[in-house]
């Protein structure tokens, strides 16, 4: 249950991509029992309006979209619909992603395109379309849900870990432009998610292990990224256990970069021992 804290969201816009599934979905219902006025956006229909019914229950006025954030004129569009009828967005949240298992010499141009599409450019074409309102009330909060991905590269994400490490860069960046403008900046680098996430699926199909301890809940992240609201935090990555591992990598890269290698390839080489032997007859 939302508390006094509440009280800091109560009637602020807050634009939410990709909210008909996973973590967007489960932000837009928490900003909404949070007394926000949120605004949806995603590529599915049923599962936006499912998505709405839900969040009317606790804000009335919230609405969703049907758009595509990879696609810059449906991104225009779409924003200036919002602009228009709500006539602000106080908060950004650029969670539109996706990803694939597969090594980049098997990945097909359009995939690789595709992902970058999306991951990256699509929080570009979001920031572009609301930073200008942000800068003429001199107030506004962007927050990029990047991923440990971004911070770590592994193998066989490289499209995903791509648009991800850039959008770490992207955020740092924007973070000491608009600062100045009295505009937050937030990125947040969630480990793997328990979602219906196409690369969570791969993931496990493919025979990568991943400890259960690493898999966050949609709630866990939903929760880091208010708090990151709340407290104007810069950048969360979570879980501890990869806060730590990517410390560890700051301090020591090369030696990381050794160590994870092996680490890396054992657990590959464990994961796809587990898959033959299951499929074995």
């Amino acid at each position: 249950m939302a508390g006094d804290a509440s009280l800091e969201f109560k009637d602020k816009v807050v634009l939410i991509t990709g909210a008909s599934a996973g973590i967007g979905r489960r932000l837009a219902l928490d900003m909404a029992e949070r007394g926000a006025v949120v605004v949806g956006c995603g590529r599915s229909q049923e599962r936006l309006v499912e998505t709405l019914a839900a969040m009317k229950r606790h804000s009335p006025s919230s609405s969703v979209h049907l758009c595509d954030v990879g696609n810059a004129e449906q991104v225009k569009s779409m924003i200036q619909k919002v602009l228009s009828e709500l006539g602000r967005i106080d908060i950004l949240i650029n969670n539109a992603g996706f990803g694939i298992y597969q090594s980049f010499n098997n990945s097909p141009l359009d995939s690789i395109e595709g992902i970058v599409r999306t991951n990256l450019l699509g929080a570009v074409y979001c920031i572009k379309e609301v930073l200008p309102s942000m800068i003429q009330r001199g107030s506004g909060h962007i927050v990029n849900i990047s991923s440990v991905a971004g911070k770590i590269g592994t193998p066989n994400m490289a499209s995903y870990c791509a648009s991800k490490f850039a959008l770490i860069g992207l955020s740092e960046t924007l973070y000491h432009e608009l600062r100045p403008l009295g505009i937050q900046v937030s990125v947040i680098c969630p480990g793997p998610v328990r979602t219906k996430m196409r690369l969570l699926l791969d993931h496990l199909a493919s025979g990568v292990w991943i400890p259960e301890f690493l898999i966050l809940r949609t709630e866990a992240v939903s929760r880091s990224v208010i708090r990151s609201l709340e407290k104007r935090r810069f950048q969360v990555v979570l879980p501890f256990w990869l806060a730590l591992v990517c410390f560890v990598k700051g301090l020591a890269p090369n030696l990381f970069q050794l160590l994870s290698y092996r680490v890396l390839r054992l657990r590959l080489e464990r994961g796809m021992k587990e898959v033959h032997r299951d499929k074995s007859p």
